[in-house]
């Protein structure tokens, strides 16, 4: 199988797309509440389908509709669970959590049992999520390298290099749109995500 230039422009176009429209979508930030909260204007319907696509992660995309195949289809009910509650989720406990007025779950560890909690969870998260999202970033890297490799413009390059560039490529596009739209940015690129899913 090879790419044809088209299937080129597609990629890049969506690639491309996604950052900007996660640019767009952001608004102006101008304070930690805007930057973390979205300014209280995210529906909370986007924010069901943001937590939905965030958990659903490459290597969910990948395995489940496998494991269906290979036994029965009961396991893709784990989707209908999802979004059921996620829907209790933002129904019930997103409403209380913005009446606290609250930029993290981690403030609100903090002011439920003092400082070493936050500390505790928030360093428990953040070696989780490294961890965690390595593999996912590398397992979503490797169908790229597949595509970059099928146009033969990267014949000559090693599984490695590409796994590389596809990762720096994959990172790039996510930071700028996190980084410079915050919160609101990343609900709405997983609305996205989700809907594309």
């Amino acid at each position: 199988m090879q790419f044809s230039p088209i299937d080129y422009i597609v990629i890049v176009v969506y690639l491309v797309g996604v950052a900007i429209l996660g640019l767009k979508s952001s608004g102006k930030q101008t304070s930690n509440k805007d930057y973390f909260l979205g300014g209280d204007g995210i529906p909370w319907w986007a924010v069901l389908f943001s937590i939905v696509a965030t958990e659903t992660s490459t290597l969910t995309f990948i395995s489940i509709p496998a494991v269906a195949y290979g036994g029965n289809l009961t396991f893709l009910q784990i989707t209908v669970g999802y979004i059921i509650g996620r829907v209790f989720v933002a129904l019930f406990f997103l409403p209380k959590y913005y009446e606290g007025d609250l930029l993290t779950a981690y403030t609100f560890l903090e002011k439920r049992f003092g400082d070493g909690m936050r500390k505790a969870a928030s360093t428990t998260f953040m070696i989780t999520r490294l961890l965690a999202d390595g593999v996912r970033l590398f397992a979503t890297a490797i169908p790229l390298a597949i595509i970059l490799r099928l146009g033969g413009a990267f014949s000559g390059w090693g599984d490695l290099e590409l796994y590389i560039v596809s990762i720096c490529v994959i990172t790039a596009i996510t930071l700028i749109y996190t980084f410079f739209g915050g919160i609101k940015a990343v609900v709405w690129m997983d609305f996205v995500q989700m809907i594309v899913y």
